[in-house]
């Protein structure tokens, strides 16, 4: 209402109310006011042209719950809404509104916006105003209070949810959602949790969010962080591409030394044990096969990362599918969880997964990606398995295909038995493979 200011001003005196009215074109400059001047009461449109005036509201009144707020026209909610009152006015300089400012005010106003700000208070509107990431609170339902622009326009997020959003994915969104009131519910934060954004490139950001406490120790929403690290796993995926080029190389070549001393070992038991040397061969045989475990041990888990830290499923999924060439493949997220994880190593696990459904279903198979009471899968709609028992599949040197090296399976039955969790093969009751990983732990949630 910046051009309204002077006239609106003018109604108040009319109406024997002698107040200085300051005009705030854009939501961020309301926000300044609010923290910078003295405020005893707020007057918004409902209809504030880039922004709906009730959402404002309810921002405002999250950071400053004791403010009286006077929305001028819309609909009013069902609800009541603090210290926030709804005047059926066609303009904020209309007689009704005057009136209900001067209803505000007449009882006194207890906010700490009415007073000079603290160094507190203005410490934090500057790391808002001033840092290039996305930093943001969230009143107690969970709905936009205050946010940076850095990443994301104001007006957008104002007195909303992560619900109500139309960008990206909105499995991401419900996932956000969920963790907020996971949040504001339980008291507990959520650190560094990965997200897939997606975008026109991929994108993904990292994301903690930690309790806001009120002035009697409840929990009154939340506060926020969440900063794009999009570049940073671009360049883990090259390194992690040539890892697992090294890694399949070792094994293969630990393979053929195997095989080779077998053949050896063989021979040197059709020899006399009183010949001269027999000992020192075995010796070597031993000293070179257990030279061939270690090799396999190192190739078949991953040293990027070993701490486990809380990850959702479909985010690092997703990060493994769109690396894949296959525009007529589809990935499912049929059933979402949080989970417990060393992030590279489930990376590869997928890796392997979803490349053994594309080369075994085809490049236009479908995969399902589905959490269970204990775990998740993933399955797809090609043939199936034709070996018996299915979990042959896993066993070293297995290959299912001409092209495939055989230990592709292995290498994920080895990340799954790492973090102690078990993973079979079966085949799906509507046909196709399916893998089943069981024993897997998942934070407390709300």
């Amino acid at each position: 209402m910046a051009d309204d200011a002077a006239d609106f001003e003018s109604a108040l005196a009319d109406a024997g109310l002698a107040a200085d009215v300051l005009g705030a074109a854009t939501t961020d400059a309301v926000f300044e006011a609010l923290c910078y001047d003295a405020v005893s009461c707020l007057v918004v449109p409902a209809d504030a042209g880039s922004v709906d005036g009730r959402n404002a509201a309810r921002g405002v009144a999250a950071l400053y719950p004791g403010l009286p707020i006077v929305v001028a026209g819309g609909e009013a909610p069902d609800e009541a809404d603090g210290h926030v009152v709804h005047v059926d006015a066609a303009t904020v300089t209309a007689p009704a509104v005057v009136d209900a400012v001067a209803d505000a005010l007449a009882g006194g106003v207890e906010s700490a916006a009415a007073r000079e700000p603290s160094r507190a208070e203005t410490l934090l509107m500057s790391v808002v105003d001033g840092f290039p990431m996305h930093l943001y609170a969230k009143d107690s339902e969970a709905r936009h209070a205050l946010a940076t622009g850095a990443t994301v326009d104001l007006n957008d997020v104002i007195g909303r949810t992560d619900l109500a959003f139309s960008d990206g994915p909105v499995d991401q969104h419900r996932r956000s959602h969920r963790d907020d009131r996971s949040v504001i519910e339980t008291g507990e934060p959520v650190i560094e949790t990965e997200e897939y954004t997606a975008g026109d490139d991929d994108e993904y950001a990292v994301t903690s969010k930690v309790p806001w406490y009120g002035a009697d120790g409840e929990v009154v929403g939340l506060a926020g962080i969440t900063q794009d690290i999009s570049e940073r796993k671009r360049r883990q995926k090259v390194l992690r591409r040539q890892n697992e080029r090294l890694a399949k190389v070792a094994l293969v070549a630990a393979h053929e030394l195997r095989n080779e001393l077998q053949v050896a070992s063989g021979r040197l038991e059709t020899l006399p044990d009183d010949l001269d040397g027999v000992d020192a061969v075995q010796r070597s045989h031993a000293r070179l096969a257990s030279i061939v475990d270690d090799v396999v041990a190192l190739a078949s888990q991953e040293h990027v990362e070993t701490d486990e830290r809380t990850v959702w499923l479909s985010t690092l999924a997703r990060e493994v599918w769109e690396d894949f060439d296959a525009p007529d493949a589809e990935l499912v997220v049929r059933g979402d969880a949080r989970i417990r994880a060393q992030p590279e190593s489930l990376r590869i696990l997928f890796e392997i997964l979803l490349s053994n459904a594309l080369d075994h279903g085809g490049r236009d198979v479908t995969v399902t990606l589905g959490d269970s009471e204990d775990g998740f899968y993933v399955a797809d709609d090609g043939r199936g398995i034709d070996v018996d028992p299915p979990d042959r599949v896993f066993d070293a040197g297995f290959a299912g295909s001409e092209e495939g090296d055989g230990f592709g399976l292995y290498v994920a039955q080895r990340i799954a038995a790492d973090h102690g969790w078990e993973l079979h093969a079966e085949n799906g009751p509507d046909g196709g493979a399916r893998f089943v990983v069981s024993g897997v732990e998942r934070p407390d949630e709300a």
